[in-house]
């Protein structure tokens, strides 16, 4: 399949989501009207912006190849005493930077995102305030943009940098060194745990693995750099070059998560002025004439951009999980998926654009392909090329073009079209 020309600009080397071929395909026809958004609004980033990793021999860093998606989802599982593999290393001295399309990072009382990387306790795993541990941390420097121009520099002491860069090669940071290092990400434990929750590393959390609260992570504050809001945020490895050589090296990015966003205003009809469309209140379950359904204080828009259930006052994430396929390369010959959380499997199907049904709602698939049933694992395959998945073996003949979608195992549709009507096939997959 080759991407048309709209798909594939951008900035970097990945072009716009797949997931939206359908959608452009058919406006571009006049027969349905603008998509509100190309996907769910969530607390997560849209894109790679840029991605510049440093080594010796770059091919070799761990989860390049499986980027954009990897870095784009939420974070991927691990323990508290080895971190999540779903992640991109940028190596000693590498960056990456992602933005955001649908919601702008605000800044509110307490942490407004967390990034994520995989640092672990080394054994053991303390039990209370007074507990010395050790940690194996790789440390970054972040900073945020609200233009993707001038950026600001999270504070951080200089000189804990430089101890952990005095450190012999894998050596662990201590508990003193710990607070030294805030302001800096890849420092604090990740686990399997609630992603939405800031851990303070002043605080000993005694219900959290080792004291760390949520799934641990680095938390960041906008008014520390005296900015009320920002659509960028990049990380860059510390230098420190105290992990492993090779593969491993360097800063290893997991993910970026939002607690405080807003949804950027919607183009059709916004009742209640949540910036949730009327449309993505069903989406959502929101009642489109309550700007603040469950009556927490906080508004739907501002709750589904936090990763909050705008129907329900609890702080359990939530996140309507919708995949979204990459091209890598001009010609379309590789694809990339992007991760939406371990142990998942997924069904893959392909159809021909010509063969869908005609109507406002193109709820209909028409004649598809089922590439893989049950067997899709975002978190172990995340590339969709020749060696992997069929999806590329076939191009589609003289102005023809396919289409992808994901569904979760186990549930009987692809998501929804434009007007929220649940996109199904004629049968041809399990």
């Amino acid at each position: 399949m080759t991407p048309s020309t709209n798909q594939r600009q951008g900035r970097g080397p990945w072009g716009p989501p797949l997931l939206s071929l359908v959608l452009l395909a058919l406006c571009a026809s006049g027969l349905v009207p603008a998509a509100e958004r190309s996907h769910p609004v969530d607390c997560l980033p849209d894109r790679l912006v840029t991605f510049d990793p440093s080594a010796i021999n770059p091919a070799a860093l761990f989860g390049a190849a499986y980027v954009p998606g990897v870095v784009l989802g939420p974070p991927g599982d691990s323990q508290v005493i080895e971190g999540s593999f779903s992640v991109a290393t940028l190596g000693f001295g590498g960056s990456a930077g992602v933005g955001f399309n649908d919601i702008v990072i605000e800044d509110r009382p307490g942490a407004d995102f967390i990034l994520f990387e995989n640092a672990f306790f080394r054994f053991p795993i303390p039990t209370s305030a007074t507990d010395d541990f050790r940690i194996f941390a790789e440390p970054g420097i972040v900073e945020v943009s609200a233009d993707g121009l001038v950026w600001s520099r999270f504070p951080f002491d200089p000189q804990a940098l430089q101890a952990v860069t005095d450190l012999p090669a894998n050596g662990d940071i201590d508990s003193a060194l710990y607070v030294q290092l805030t302001g800096l990400a890849g420092v604090t434990p990740t686990f399997t745990g609630n992603w939405t929750i800031a851990n303070d590393p002043l605080v000993f959390d005694p219900s959290g693995s080792g004291g760390i609260s949520g799934a641990g992570g680095d938390a960041f504050d906008l008014a520390d750099v005296g900015l009320t809001e920002a659509r960028f945020i990049r990380v860059i490895d510390g230098n420190t070059r105290i992990g492993f050589p090779g593969a491993g090296e360097g800063i290893d990015l997991d993910a970026v998560v939002v607690l405080h966003g807003r949804p950027v205003p919607p183009v059709t009809i916004d009742t209640d002025g949540d910036r949730l469309s009327d449309l993505e209140e069903q989406l959502y379950g929101s009642n489109p004439g309550l700007a603040d359904t469950d009556g927490d204080g906080v508004d739907d828009g501002r709750e589904v951009a936090g990763c909050r259930n705008p129907t329900h006052a609890g702080n359990e994430p939530f996140l309507l999980r919708e995949s979204r396929l990459w091209a890598v390369d001009s010609p379309g010959t590789e694809w990339r998926w992007t991760f939406m959380g371990s142990g998942r499997t997924y069904d893959l199907l392909r159809g021909n654009l010509a063969s869908l049904a005609p109507g406002i709602g193109f709820s209909d698939l028409g004649g598809v392909d089922c590439l893989t049933f049950g067997d899709v694992q975002l978190d172990l395959r995340w590339a969709c090329n020749v060696d992997l998945w069929p999806c590329s073996m076939e191009q589609p003949g003289p102005g023809e073009g396919f289409f992808y979608l994901l569904r979760v195992n186990g549930e009987s549709d692809y998501g929804r079209s434009s007007n929220l009507e649940t996109r199904v096939g004629l049968g041809e997959c399990p």
